[in-house]
């Protein structure tokens, strides 16, 4: 049996996370054991399934309440719940101090997993001094060096991180199934908004954080109206600003036109069911959604700011500038809306086959993380 932490702030629903729970669910789970070591007391959108699937959870004070004492819980995980074979960090620059613990702890395989470009904390002394030390940490003792594209790997392990053997790009890979299974009638979503089946559907699927600029989104949706007052915008996802946004939306008068799903689990068959998905992140380490989307068949207007390592399907994705204005976007919208004649269940099974081959089926990927990475730290 191989023994994998996986280190995480907590098991939410959000990129980092669908990733770990995918390859959690489609791993041999006979030979191969997932703990979490979190940082949190609070329950968690995934915690059941992980415990269905004997997994632990262990909890560990959070680190901005004390570096030092976050490192002597987790240094008592790995002698109390170990010993592992491997640790998986994915919580970014701090990644570091565990894998300096875990090198302590002598746990052989120790991967730092990028999964984003930035930290979304302004420059300052200090942060700049945390940044260098824990990037060095980061080289010194990590093993395997991955990340979800090649802007996350650059942004955590250096611009010329490719001189190294230990970085790869491992992709944001998704179960494939049930968009390959997606309905020919792309309809039910707006049966059960009671909307007519021909108006037309705008999506986003994300946290509300201020990473996915929601407040812009909304602006454009708004100006988007003027143009086109029979769309309908819909949002999946929970998050700290969601009662903010919602303000937002009855300030501007479009709350009939705007339907907030929250935390859903049936993505797939609402991806399906849009016209175009909408994506305008500050910044992303991949965008695992536009996956989701491109697999789906749906068009997708992106930030520019999002890497291009995410587009599988040229056809379906447009990036632009966010500081192009909200106008601008709106316009984008109705030119995407206008072009965008053939059906999403054509292009998901046309283009199904580039995404395989793009290395996003998370079976292939799992196979790949299991059989080359995780077994290099299996006892003999």
């Amino acid at each position: 049996m191989v023994r994998i932490i996986h280190v995480v702030g907590g098991m939410n629903r959000g990129g980092a996370e669908t990733l770990i729970m995918s390859i959690f669910r489609n791993i041999d789970r006979d030979h191969f054991q997932f703990d979490f070591a979190v940082e949190t007391n609070q329950p968690c959108h995934y915690d059941d399934e992980i415990i269905c699937m004997d997994g632990q959870i262990i909890p560990h004070p959070h680190p901005k309440k004390g570096l030092r004492d976050y490192g002597k819980a987790l240094k008592k995980t790995l002698q109390n719940y170990g010993p592992y074979d491997v640790i998986h960090s994915h919580v970014y620059q701090l990644s570091g101090y565990v894998l300096s613990i875990a090198n302590k702890s002598s746990v052989p395989i120790r991967i730092a997993h990028s999964h984003n470009t930035q930290d979304s904390r302004p420059n300052s002394l200090p942060r700049n001094i945390y940044r260098a030390y824990m990037r060095w940490m980061i080289r010194h003792y990590a093993t395997h060096l991955l990340g979800c594209s090649r802007d996350a790997c650059e942004s955590l392990f250096g611009q010329n991180c490719w001189q190294d053997q230990r970085v790869e790009v491992f992709p944001n890979a998704i179960d494939l199934s049930p968009y390959e299974a997606l309905p020919k009638n792309r309809h039910i979503l707006r049966e059960n908004l009671k909307l007519p089946v021909d108006v037309p559907l705008i999506g986003h699927v994300g946290r509300f954080t201020r990473q996915k600029n929601h407040q812009f989104l909304i602006e454009v949706f708004a100006s988007l109206l003027q143009k086109i007052p029979t769309a309908h915008l819909v949002l999946v996802g929970d998050g700290l600003l969601r009662p903010e946004i919602e303000a937002l939306i009855k300030a501007k008068g479009i709350h009939s036109n705007v339907h907030l799903l929250g935390v859903r689990e049936d993505v797939p068959e609402i991806m399906g069911a849009l016209d175009l998905f909408l994506f305008p992140s500050f910044y992303e380490g991949l965008g695992i959604v536009l996956v989701e989307a491109q697999a789906a068949g749906v068009p997708c207007l992106v930030a520019n700011t999002v890497p291009e390592d995410v587009q599988i399907v040229p056809e379906l994705l447009k990036f632009e500038p966010l500081d192009a204005g909200a106008d601008y976007w709106a316009f984008a919208i109705s030119n995407l809306l206008f072009k965008s004649k053939e059906s999403g269940v054509a292009l998901s099974l046309r283009y199904m086959e580039n995404i395989k081959k793009a290395g996003y089926d998370i079976r292939v990927a799992t196979n790949k993380l299991q059989d080359r990475i995780y077994r290099g730290g299996e006892a003999s």
